[in-house]
């Protein structure tokens, strides 16, 4: 009785198990047929991984001696695996229901997701199969075996469920998960890597069992022979990594690229895992350009387009690896015919497309929107504020894709956002989209619990000017007050504030705004003191920086850095540099920390990194104590890297030095060089509109520079076609009211509107907002004799005959009289000032300079000082310009009755 019952047990696991149908010879003995098993072990090899292989199940019978023979394939399997859709699957799942064996449930589940793969995403039907009964049938038998699944079944059905996006929750994949976790320690590694990159489409990115695989890679790295595994594990594991084992695991991805041979998509996994931590290993990203490189013309364009990506957010340059990616992209996007595929080269060339470029990609784009999926329709919107350009036709176009019905509906939070941000940005308003996107985001607020996506909705909706409830909003904020990072405060400071500008949102809840807001403020000094890491501090900036710091949260953030100066190193100098850089923030013992490291570490700053350091210096017109020997170093860098420089970076650095009154021989003569000119030229026309005119001006600037601060040099002036050509674009509307304002207080501090003029052009096209002239008694002169009266506006673009008249230099005009000066005074607003003090930017000091050495006294009239308490009667305002203007000991002459007159005089004459 035992032995026939061990016999049928046997036959009936290996029918269950390997989905064999195996019998054994009745005078067979069950011991002696595990013997005979065992022995032949190394001739007969049964195994589900080489039956799939070779689209075939094996049917086993036992022969009179004792021995496994294969007889013939598994038909039920071998018509799974014929099967062209999932109604074939399906067909064969609900005519052998009940003899369904492991193996064939695994086989089928499997070729369910290989199926849906080779369809585009749109025509996915996941919902379908997972709503399929005989897909419950499947998930049925699966919870009850899977125990007696081997790994790799287990691990694949896994996988294939999670990719058919049945819910994780669900009791199947639960199941699986902890029949997995039970398996941990005994999975290889290929099982490993596709086990972690099931908890991590699961959401556990952070769980204990992910810690688990963690410390498990981190034991077995050595182990690791495959690029391909580990391309996975770096993805899973980095974000929970120590700075040194991260540097482990980079080291670990160079020596498998080089050992082993990589695919593009090993690549784009690896630069996936260095951008989620920042972290640009540079022998690592020079190894993988080379292999990208050579691969180029094989990958496709959707995953060059993320390589590309990965390596601006990275900040790594390499001219070759990027003119090559656009030379690809450049002839894909014309010829592709899918949409999606579109929508990433759209993205992908967005940043760095010329004008040309721009309008092919528009008209390019007006056809394929209406194919697209909202994934393309995020791109689009993507691209075109990377481009920084508002094409109506395709606003218009995406927006009319918006109002069909369901668009929104299944679309995800970030997806959403990033829509609802192109339009706010670029002023695409149209009440019905908006009030879809207000009721999305509103809804996805009420059930979101992700402190994140708390905020950026929160963000989003205040954008929108949504009119919820404000308990709603209210009630978000402070659910989750404690477990916001520095960067999420940040912007929900930013929202509130916003907010308590509205009296619509914020109606009675005045107050509770106001006691949140001091909370979110309060949290941020708090979380600030447990950041020890620089370069997580300078992550937690960069973000915040880029986002718009709100001022009432800037000091508190860059006071921390005086914590934390004697940890920062040459890299981390560059970044705070650019932080400060982009803040407009005047932080002087943090830049006098980044100049000693300069000037110790020069051989560990990148050629061109040198740019942030010089310009952080010059805009922030800042002179450290060691300032002498930071711009000598920092030329010194300069010169032996000129044949390295791209001529527009060559020209970004050295206005940079020119703003603080250094002028390099070796890099003037190379400027101004006809053969560096032509080049330049070239360049221009491949880089995106704004990107030129921004290097123009800055060259013109330097031309400027270099005739008033070096005539010695002899390079002549060449830009008067150039400005005379951006004035005559320049739009004239009517001036702002804080300078009619000016205008009218000056011209009764001055004597009259004869004795003064506005909106001026000095020589070599510095604009002034007015400007008067004095005489060697500081008596004001009428302007007529010696430039242009300009006391008025004129609408649309300038004429040759108004531009004509704004020159005040000529053979047609008076020289002064001797010990007469002219007067130039401008207005300055915040944006000339640094965020954090009343200190004027470079490109102040340096207007001011200039104008000095061409003989004008200049008058600065800050914000600050005009809008002060101070000034208060209009008699406040004439002596505040009286001191300005003549000094304080100044106490000239009424000549209110005299200018009136000649006023009337000339109003008569210029009829």
């Amino acid at each position: 009785m035992g032995a026939r019952f061990l016999q049928h047990r046997i036959n009936f696991l290996l029918r269950r198990q390997l989905g064999v149908t195996t019998c054994l010879a009745s005078n067979v003995k069950p011991h002696t047929w595990l013997l005979n098993m065992q022995a032949k072990q190394s001739r007969t090899v049964i195994t589900l991984k080489n039956a799939r292989h070779e689209n075939s199940k094996l049917f086993c019978d036992a022969t009179p001696s004792d021995s496994i023979t294969v007889m013939k394939p598994d038909p039920i399997t071998d018509k799974i695996l014929k099967a062209h859709d999932e109604k074939d699957v399906f067909d064969v799942l609900t005519a052998n229901k009940l003899i369904l064996t492991n193996a064939q449930v695994f086989t089928a589940m499997d070729r369910l997701w290989e199926l849906q793969k080779l369809k585009p995403d749109d025509n996915r039907e996941f919902r379908a199969i997972v709503e399929h009964p005989e897909f419950s049938h499947l998930c049925d038998i699966i919870e009850s075996n899977c125990r007696e699944f081997d790994d790799q079944s287990l691990i694949k059905t896994l996988y294939a469920v999670l990719r058919l996006e049945l819910d994780p929750s669900s009791k199947t994949v639960q199941q699986l998960v902890l029949e997995g976790q039970r398996r941990f320690n005994d999975l290889d590694f290929s099982e490993l890597s596709r086990f972690g990159v099931c908890l991590a489409d699961m959401g556990l990115h952070t769980s204990k069992l992910m810690g688990q695989l963690t410390g498990l890679i981190q034991d077995k790295l050595d182990q690791i022979n495959s690029i391909r595994e580990f391309s996975n594990f770096i993805n899973l594991c980095i974000s929970l990594s120590s700075s040194s084992f991260q540097i482990k695991l980079a080291n670990k991805a160079l020596a498998l690229c080089v050992s082993d041979k990589p695919t593009s998509r090993d690549i784009r996994r690896i630069l996936r895992a260095l951008t989620f931590v920042k972290f640009c290993h540079k022998p690592l990203l020079q190894k993988c350009t080379t292999l990208l490189l050579d691969m180029m013309n094989d990958i496709e364009p959707l995953e060059l387009c993320m390589i590309n990506r990965y390596y601006m957010l990275l900040g790594f340059e390499h001219d070759q690896f990027k003119n090559a990616v656009l030379d690809r992209l450049k002839s894909v996007y014309s010829e592709t015919t899918n949409p999606a595929v579109f929508a990433g080269v759209f993205e992908a060339l967005a940043p760095e497309a010329s004008s040309d470029l721009k309008l092919q990609l528009e008209d390019e784009a007006l056809d394929m929107i209406p194919k697209m999926s909202i994934d393309g329709i995020v791109r689009i919107c993507n691209g075109l504020r990377y481009m920084n350009y508002r094409s109506s036709n395709i606003l218009k176009r995406v927006l009319r894709y918006l109002k069909q019905p369901g668009v929104l509906d299944g679309a995800s939070i970030d997806k959403c956002i990033r829509i609802a941000k192109t339009l706010t940005q670029f002023h695409a308003k149209d009440e019905k989209v908006y009030d879809l996107l207000r009721e999305k985001l509103s809804k996805e607020l009420s059930n979101c619990l992700d402190p994140h996506d708390v905020s950026s909705l929160v963000s989003m909706l205040v954008d929108l000017e949504v009119s919820l409830p404000n308990t709603t909003i209210l009630s978000k904020i402070s659910s989750s007050l404690h477990h916001y990072n520095v960067v999420e405060l940040n912007r929900l400071s930013a929202s509130v504030k916003e907010i308590l500008h509205d009296d619509k949102m914020v109606s009675a809840y005045h107050s509770e705004y106001t006691d949140v807001l001091g909370d979110l403020n309060r949290l941020v000094v708090k979380k600030l003191d447990d950041i020890r890491s620089i370069y997580l501090f300078n992550d937690f900036m960069q973000t915040v920086v880029a986002e718009g710091p709100d001022l009432s949260l800037i000091d508190e953030l860059m006071q921390h850095y005086n914590k934390m100066l004697h940890k920062i190193g040459p890299q981390a100098a560059v970044d705070c540099a650019v932080i400060l850089l982009r803040a407009r923030y005047l932080h002087k013992p943090l830049l006098d920390t980044i100049a000693e490291v300069v000037i110790k570490y020069p051989h560990k700053i990148n050629f061109l990194n040198i740019k942030s350091i010089l310009l952080v210096f010059a805009n922030l017109n800042y002179q450290a104590p060691s300032s002498e020997r930071l711009l000598r170093t920092s030329m010194e860098k300069v010169e032996s890297s000129l044949d390295r420089y791209e001529p527009n970076f060559l020209i970004k650095v050295a206005h940079a030095m020119a703003l603080q009154q250094k002028f390099s021989t070796k890099v003037t003569e190379r400027l101004f060089s006809l053969d560096f000119l032509a080049k330049l030229d070239e360049v221009l026309k491949e880089m995106p509109p704004y990107q030129a005119s921004v290097c123009r001006m800055k060259l013109m600037q330097l031309n400027r520079a270099v005739r008033i601060e070096c005539p010695e040099s002899k390079i002549p002036w060449f830009h008067d076609d150039y400005c005379e050509l951006l004035l005559k674009q320049r739009s004239h509307s009517m001036l702002p009211k804080v300078l009619k304002d000016i205008q009218g207080i000056l011209s009764e501090v001055v004597g009259g509107a004869a004795f003064m003029r506005s909106w001026v052009v000095t020589p070599y096209y510095y604009n002034l907002d007015f400007e008067c002239v004095l005489d060697a008694n500081k008596t004001p002169l009428m302007c007529a004799d010696y430039g242009s009266v300009l006391n008025k506006s004129y609408p649309g673009k300038m004429s040759t005959k108004l531009l004509a008249d704004l020159m005040q230099w000529g053979s047609h005009k008076k020289e002064l009289p001797p010990g007469a000066q002219r007067v130039a005074i401008d207005f300055l607003t915040p944006k000339h000032l640094c965020t954090n003090s009343r200190h004027p930017l470079g490109q102040v000091e340096m207007k001011k300079r200039h104008l000095e050495m061409m003989g004008y006294k200049y008058v600065m009239i800050p914000h600050y000082e005009w809008f002060s308490m101070r000034l208060s009667t209009r008699d406040d305002f004439k002596n505040y310009l009286r001191e300005k203007i003549f000094g304080k000991s100044y106490t000239g002459p009424d000549k209110s009755k005299e200018s009136a007159a000649v006023f009337k005089l000339l109003s008569s004459l210029t009829r």
